[in-house]
């Protein structure tokens, strides 16, 4: 039966109730994150870290916890360290693993899947079968894991092909006083996989957020080539596009000729997108295309610092960016950091160059923005556009409340729910209206205000239906809350 949701504001009160608490109590630097897509086929995906050996799963269809094991990640615990959550799996510590056999239904992996992975999706990037996309119908469990896929590709899939899933993973940023750490939980084989911290501050405290801009948020537009492209190039001549406006986001290529393939935007015109790496298959006219989130990137902010890093997955590197205009001031205590990609409003999709309210400097675009609040009792919220490589200080209605060390957020289809320190009271924030607005309040005790996130969106999917709730644990303490949002 579908779910029917008729809820209405004043109508019906917002109101909370009390979760499993959580084995631990949350301390300085823990932080709770979970899956908000919707493309794993169980709401179980959801982490709380209170240590690098403190870290549990919460099931939240079983309103349960289990210990994950120890991470084995550098630095000490504490204020600054930070994590996030990707639908998209990391076996072995990489988005992206070639196959070593297989059939038309079958993927032979050099992995040992130790979870039944049934239900997540699974896509073919290179190799035999580049551009299949369907869905896991069964893997077997140990090393050399075999995947099962439905539908059959119309190619026999062998030890060219280079496939992803949508099984889930945990990035983890330590912070620390001499060394820091950077570490990968890959759900499918339940291992950790050490990344680098080379280019990074080796003393991290204060406050950190990790931003990740994945393709599984969906497309930010789609569309044909209409040809004549170059070995760097793909075209669509009835496009007008403002000037870079897709720079640093990833273009896939669908279907058509060069099926499968990936590449970051680098720049673009107004017809032209230009890619960092040349295609292996130049697209021609048949080839449909997707430009979305990157898949490659992270972004690491705070340290009581204005600066910001950037991590490239497949080449696990970090670079310190160099914007064209320097953040107004640092990130510090209570600041937070979301990328705004789910924004509602027609205006907001695709690149159509509309200048935001009440600010002339900023434009309607999904998937462009990371907006970061300040924190250190401030109210300034600064946003970073990707594709310009620049800072934006950005006024906004209902610049009344300030943000000090213990705040934190989570964004949820163009809202950034935000709140206040150790107060329990929660404000929205709407990006199309670019207007902050009271929202809840967690009136329910809480004791010693810590750094780190604490708000989750989950959210229940029955066919059309999604139904948001807003899940919050409690500073210092084990209790974990949920509501429904409602409008």
């Amino acid at each position: 039966m579908t779910t029917t949701i008729n809820l209405r504001k004043l109508l019906h009160r917002k109101a909370w109730e009390f979760c499993t608490p959580s084995p631990s109590n949350t301390a300085a630097g823990s932080f709770f994150l979970g899956d908000k897509s919707g493309l794993l086929p169980a709401d179980d995906a959801n982490y709380l870290i209170n240590g690098t050996s403190s870290i549990w799963n919460y099931n939240a269809e079983q309103d349960a916890w289990i210990q994950v094991p120890s991470s084995g990640i550098a630095g000490s615990f504490g204020s600054g360290s930070c994590g996030e959550f990707r639908a998209l799996g990391a076996p072995g510590g990489t988005i992206q693993n070639t196959a070593t056999g297989g059939s038309t239904t079958t993927i032979i992996t050099n992995r040992t899947i130790v979870r039944d992975i049934r239900g997540c999706k699974i896509r073919i990037v290179g190799g035999s079968g580049a551009g299949y996309e369907g869905k896991i119908e069964s893997n077997t469990i140990g090393a050399n894991a075999v995947i099962t896929v439905t539908p059959a590709a119309s190619v026999a899939f062998d030890a060219t092909t280079v496939y992803q899933i949508w099984s889930g993973s945990v990035w983890f940023f330590n912070a620390g006083s001499g060394a820091v750490g950077f570490a990968v939980y890959d759900r499918a084989t339940n291992a950790w996989t050490q990344k680098s911290v080379t280019g990074l501050p080796t003393s991290w405290g204060t406050t950190g957020q990790l931003v990740s801009t994945g393709s599984a948020e969906g497309a930010f537009e789609t569309g044909t080539s209409t040809g004549s492209n170059t070995s760097t190039t793909l075209i669509n001549s009835a496009k007008s596009w403002p000037t870079n406006a897709y720079a640093n986001a990833q273009v896939r290529i669908v279907s058509g000729t060069g099926a499968g393939q990936v590449r970051t935007v680098a720049s673009n015109t107004a017809t032209t997108l230009t890619v960092s790496a040349a295609w292996t298959v130049t697209p021609d006219a048949t080839s449909v295309y997707s430009i979305e989130g990157n898949d490659d990137y992270m972004y690491l902010l705070g340290n009581n610092s204005a600066n910001m890093y950037r991590y490239t997955i497949s080449t696990n590197t970090w670079v310190t960016i160099t914007p064209v205009a320097a953040r107004g001031a640092s990130l510090a205590g209570g600041g937070n950091a979301d990328w705004i990609n789910s924004v509602a409003d027609p205006d907001w999709q695709g690149a159509q160059g509309k200048p935001l309210m009440q600010t002339g400097t900023l434009v309607k675009q999904n998937g462009r923005y990371i907006y970061s609040f300040r924190g250190a009792g401030s109210s300034a919220l600064d946003v970073y556009d990707i594709s310009a490589n620049t800072w934006i200080a950005n006024t906004y209605g209902g610049q009344m409340e300030t943000f000090n060390t213990g705040s934190c957020s989570v964004d949820w289809n163009g809202n950034i729910y935000i709140q206040k320190e150790g107060t329990g009271r929660i404000f929205r924030f709407n990006v199309a209206k670019n207007y902050l607005e009271a929202f809840a309040t967690n009136a329910y005790p809480q004791s010693t205000t810590v750094d780190g996130d604490k708000l989750v969106v989950l959210p229940y999917i029955d066919g059309a239906t999604t139904v948001p709730f807003l899940y919050v644990i409690q500073h210092s303490r084990t209790e974990l809350l949920r509501m429904i949002v409602i409008g």
